[in-house]
Order: structure tokens, then C-alpha cells, then sequence
């Protein structure tokens, strides 16, 4: 006794034979964009800065008296003056440990094609900041009123 065995051949929806090439191009296709979203979404965790950076930071260095530079937990802005603020997202944070003082490289900007950095001395004893090519810029922390 012989018994048929029948093949099933996979149908599309109007009923005609789909192609394996075609499920497999598709199943990768799906793969790709899942792959994509993930790495969008993934790209750029949440960067916070040090508490102690956070707070507004003034110097009275000559042509510098009405400035003021600004750290959040997440972002970073220069004030100029009353007319002039620019606020950054702050991308990146490193910290490398010198004695008494913390080399921080700080990587800004609203995207990764516009990132800017900025690299300064926190000097942990007197709590003031100077820039690394500004030395002779000496910022501190001002006080905050309630």
C-alpha cells in the first residue's frame, strides 16, 4: 500500500505560491528596522554632570564681568551679558583625577554634528573652576538666594 503523501506549498494572500527568498528578505527587512530603532533609541543615554559642577559659575576677570557659565544635571549654558544666553545638552562628561584638582572634558551641543568641548580644572579645595587655555580665568560659584 502506497500511501501520497502531499506537499504544502506556502501561499500569499491572493492564493499564489510566496517565494522563500522573499519571507527571508522580508524577515531580515524587519530585522534591519527593529535593529535601527533599538540604536536610535539607545544612541545617547542620559548624561549627567557632577554636583559639583551644578550650579551658575562668574568670574570678575576684565570683559568677563557680566558673564556667567551655568551646569544642570544634563545641560550647559554660556551666558554673555543680559542680551546673550546659549544653552547646550551636555553629551559627555570625563573627569580625570589630578591631586588637588579634576580635569573635566565636557562634550555640548544639540547634536552629534554640532558637539563642541569644553576642558577645565575643577580645584576641589578652593571649589573654583579655570579653563584649561584660560588659566588665568578664575570662576566660582555663586550663591544662590531663596
Amino acid at each position: 500500500m502506497k500511501q501520497l503523501v502531499q506537499a504544502s506549498i506556502p501561499t500569499g494572500p491572493a492564493g499564489k505560491p510566496t517565494d522563500l527568498r522573499t519571507t527571508v528578505l522580508l524577515a531580515a527587512a524587519i530585522c534591519l528596522v527593529a535593529g535601527l530603532i533599538i540604536a536610535m533609541v539607545k544612541r545617547d543615554p542620559p548624561v549627567s554632570c557632577p554636583d559639583e559642577l551644578i550650579g551658575a559659575w562668574v568670574t570678575s576677570a576684565k570683559g568677563y564681568e557680566e558673564g556667567m557659565l551655568v551646569f544642570t544635571n544634563s545641560g550647559l549654558a554660556f551666558s554673555v551679558g543680559f542680551e546673550h544666553l546659549d544653552t547646550q545638552a551636555v553629551r559627555q562628561v570625563e573627569a580625570i583625577s589630578e591631586g588637588a584638582r579634576t580635569l573635566y572634558t565636557v562634550i555640548y551641543g544639540d547634536s552629534r554634528h554640532d558637539e563642541q568641548i569644553l576642558s577645565f580644572y575643577y580645584h576641589t579645595k578652593e571649589q573654583t573652576i579655570t579653563f584649561k587655555n584660560q588659566a588665568h580665568l578664575v570662576w566660582t560659584r555663586r550663591a544662590v538666594e531663596s
